[in-house]
């Protein structure tokens, strides 16, 4: 999968992609009528071409396929988030999340907010997102509901501490909690670390170029410096490249030994 910046030769596949997304909604979610009233047929190709152009969002992409896109406007909206049917369940939502993520921190946006469906909702709210109300609204004479949802992204950096700090974890920490080896560590601007195989995959992301350290099979260079950060990483494991656990705030050990448990249980 790669998150690539819009251009305008997806525009036509992206209005394809909204439209069959909200589709496929299942009908006990939202009504036929519902749904219709939301995308309507036939597409708006020149309409969603002029909005893409403005928004400019992020899109995903997947064997050469537009897999999802998000956009964030210059205030924090969340204005769209779609995955394309065939590729749900393949972590499309949440990689593009984590892109617009460090977007919002270059930018300098304190916070973000979004009208989450009855489907985006349940994604936004395992983000830290809070319900400030509920929405009806009418598109085309049809009344629909959403949620307007915020995140405060002041709160949600790790605290940086430029001293060394005896308690944090250090790699030695990590191996014994899991077993496996430190292969590699570094600082980055957020995204997914991934660990090389066999099978699993820790990950502690970061969001603001405080380190991250990468756990695998125990094959390779073990480097051996420590954290010098108060960590408030997300502990992400994975397996067959998908996402099966996280828990974003200090570590200790029970934490990384139950996420393992849960990685082997799938």
């Amino acid at each position: 999968m790669e998150i690539k910046s819009y251009s305008n030769q997806w525009a036509a596949e992206i209005t394809d992609l909204f439209y069959q997304s909200v589709h496929a909604i299942d009908p006990s979610v939202y009504t036929p009528e519902q749904k219709e009233a939301w995308a309507p047929t036939p597409p708006d190709y020149a309409a969603w071409s002029k909005r893409l152009d403005e928004k400019r969002p992020l899109v995903a992409i997947i064997n050469g396929q537009v897999a999802g896109f998000i956009e964030l406007d210059t205030d924090g909206h969340i204005d769209c988030t779609y995955t394309h049917p065939n590729f749900q369940g393949m972590g499309v939502a949440s990689a593009l999340y984590e892109h617009l993520l460090t977007e919002a921190r270059l930018n300098n946006i304190e916070r973000l907010y979004v009208e989450a469906s009855f489907i985006a909702k349940p994604f936004f709210k395992h983000r830290g997102f809070t319900t400030v109300k509920k929405n009806t609204v009418q598109r085309n004479s049809v009344m629909l509901v959403n949620f307007t949802m915020e995140f405060d992204m002041t709160t949600s950096y790790p605290d940086f501490d430029p001293d060394y700090r005896e308690d944090a974890p250090t790699i030695t920490d990590v191996e014994a909690w899991t077993g496996y080896a430190v292969l590699e560590f570094g600082a980055s601007w957020c995204g997914h670390c991934q660990a090389a195989e066999p099978v699993v995959k820790a990950v502690l992301v970061d969001h603001s170029e405080l380190p991250h350290i990468k756990i695998a099979d125990g094959k390779g260079k073990i480097l051996g410096r420590r954290f010098r950060v108060k960590l408030w990483p997300t502990l992400i494991l994975l397996k067959d490249g998908q996402e099966v656990a996280r828990i974003v705030r200090p570590l200790v050990a029970d934490d990384v030994k139950s996420f393992l448990k849960v990685i082997h249980e799938n």
